[in-house]
């Protein structure tokens, strides 16, 4: 990652997220509409002070749909918050399950770059290069962020956590179901660090983390993820994968996705006395 300070406020440029309202994500983070609708390809790689930089901007700027403007006093602050703000961007990521790109920095608004801005690249890996229409925050989404996104981010202090965050947010990165398959499940271990019995214990502590009220979703949960569990082992161990691998894959994800949304809510990782019958 490559993130610079000067002045007292930057934006980085976000793709895969999009949202209608400026929402706090911190007292130095706020998730804002973008527009790159005026620049032309000239004028974007005008900005550019590297010619590495070039192919970034060239295949970001058209995607950029939102931005993380940031503030802080000093440049050497601003550019510690810029630099943790990529931690924002992958909680939104798992959170919604939306790919989002932070693959730029620039010096100023989205709406109001010009040939004498200056835009670099955060990263030369391209990820987050998608045609896949971006996620429109919802305003009841919006007012979620604003409940529980301070303390999704005070969760992510904890290494458990902070894996299976990661887990989420990245999985994409890889081509193949079968990597995709043992990442998200190494996200769901991580929340529950079972040792033994592991695919009866996963399966059962998910099911009863999710559905502690309802009997009959738990048992729907418990076969669901059991079975997705065996699938995650076909794929890690080199077997053949049973069924649809794609679809196991989404599945797999939206469990994930599901964990980690009840962590924040409920402001703790699962508690393993409270999970046994």
């Amino acid at each position: 990652m490559r993130i610079l300070g000067n002045g007292d406020v930057t934006f980085i440029l976000l793709s895969g997220i999009a949202t209608r309202s400026s929402i706090r994500l911190s007292d130095n983070v706020e998730l804002q509409p973008a527009d790159t609708s005026h620049l032309d390809l000239k004028t974007a790689l005008a900005t550019c002070s590297h010619p590495d930089d070039i192919a970034v901007v060239a295949a970001f700027i058209p995607r950029t749909t939102a931005q993380f403007r940031i503030t802080a006093k000093t440049p050497e602050r601003l550019a510690v918050v810029a630099w943790n703000s990529t931690w924002d961007a992958l909680l939104l990521s798992a959170v919604f399950r939306a790919d989002v790109g932070f693959n730029l920095q620039s010096d100023a608004s989205s709406s109001e770059i010009t040939v004498d801005s200056a835009l670099h690249a955060t990263n030369h890996h391209m990820r987050g290069l998608s045609n896949n229409p971006p996620h429109m925050i919802t305003s009841d989404e919006a007012d979620w962020i604003t409940a529980h996104f301070d303390d999704a981010r005070q969760m992510l202090e904890n290494g458990s956590f902070e894996t299976a965050v990661h887990c989420l947010s990245t999985y994409r990165w890889h081509s193949l179901p079968r990597i995709r398959l043992a990442v998200l499940w190494a996200g769901i271990e991580a929340l529950f660090g079972v040792n033994t019995e592991v695919v009866f214990r996963v399966s059962l502590y998910i099911a009863r983390f999710l559905h502690s009220d309802d009997s009959d979703e738990r048992k729907r949960a418990f076969e669901s993820a059991r079975r997705l569990y065996k699938r995650r082992s076909a794929a890690v161990h080199g077997s053949k994968i049973k069924g649809d691998s794609a679809k196991a894959v989404e599945e797999s994800a939206e469990v994930l996705r599901k964990l980690l949304i009840r962590c924040i809510e409920v402001r703790s990782l699962p508690d393993e006395s409270i999970l046994i019958p």
